[in-house]
């Protein structure tokens, strides 16, 4: 049997277009912004409870968890204000949200973490980890890839062959300068971001009850509760892990095929 001659494919392409056409949707497809939800439990979450401030949280997160719940996890009001209660019952969770308030002006200020909190001797954590103030004024802090001179001096040297010397020793620098920028945890305070003077972009004391915040690296945040505070006092403090609208399931523990693709 002969192939078909290419004035009858022509045809065949040109009447399916036609039809195709005819019954094309004209309708936009677009995303529907929401607040992101919550779990129902025994103990009520007060800080993100208005849909105001759940409306924000889902504009700052990351698209693949954009569709998900707050699970309130560890709240300083039933749990006890000390960072060993906060370790234990973040020790579950990967993703978490963590939101306080400043005593001082009322402010809700707060973090994304990308990996568990827990006493650790190491810095860790992603670019997935974001600074942000709900209110007033909201706004969110995400991190941003930089380099210092110091590195940039190293890559840039002229002979070819001394860049490839150097290659290693500047990629060590750069791990080394970046990760430091992420979670930090200890016996007496925990922190996202830092920079030059030993300060973070937010930091809580041992017993959750005092904070600071300054511009960190990578993240360029303004101080989180206001410039006229940059040291200031914690009032409530609620951390959630977050679930899966469509059935309530934790989204740590598995693979997320989506991640990353939306960013």
């Amino acid at each position: 049997r002969s192939f078909p001659r290419r004035k009858f494919i022509q045809k065949l392409i040109n009447y399916n277009s036609r039809w195709a056409s005819s019954f094309a949707s004209h309708h936009v497809l677009e995303l529907t912004e929401k607040p992101v939800g919550f779990v129902e439990a025994e103990i009520p979450i007060v800080l993100a409870k208005n849909a105001a401030e759940r409306y924000k949280l889902a504009d700052f997160l990351p698209f693949s968890f954009k569709a998900t719940k707050l699970d309130l996890i560890y709240s300083t009001n039933y749990h006890g204000r000390s960072l060993q209660m906060f370790y234990k019952h973040c020790a579950k969770a990967k993703h978490t949200i963590t939101l306080m308030e400043v005593l001082n002006n009322g402010a809700i200020i707060g973090m994304f973490a990308t990996d568990t909190w827990r006493n650790n001797p190491k810095m860790y954590g992603d670019g997935e980890c974001f600074l942000f103030r709900l209110k007033p004024d909201p706004v969110a802090y995400h991190w941003q890839h930089e380099i210092s001179d110091s590195i940039r001096n190293i890559t840039t040297i002229n002979s070819d062959d001394e860049v490839k010397t150097l290659d290693d020793q500047s990629q060590s620098i750069q791990s080394e300068s970046l990760i430091g920028q992420f979670m930090i945890s200890r016996d007496t305070f925990i922190s996202l971001g830092n920079n030059e003077d030993g300060q973070s972009g937010l930091r809580l004391n041992e017993d959750l009850s005092k904070g600071s915040s300054s511009k960190a690296r990578g993240f360029n945040n303004e101080p989180l509760a206001g410039a006229e505070f940059p040291d200031f006092d914690i009032g409530l403090v609620e951390v959630y892990q977050l679930v899966r609208e469509i059935d309530g399931r934790s989204i740590d523990g598995e693979e997320d095929v989506w991640k990353g693709m939306f960013d």
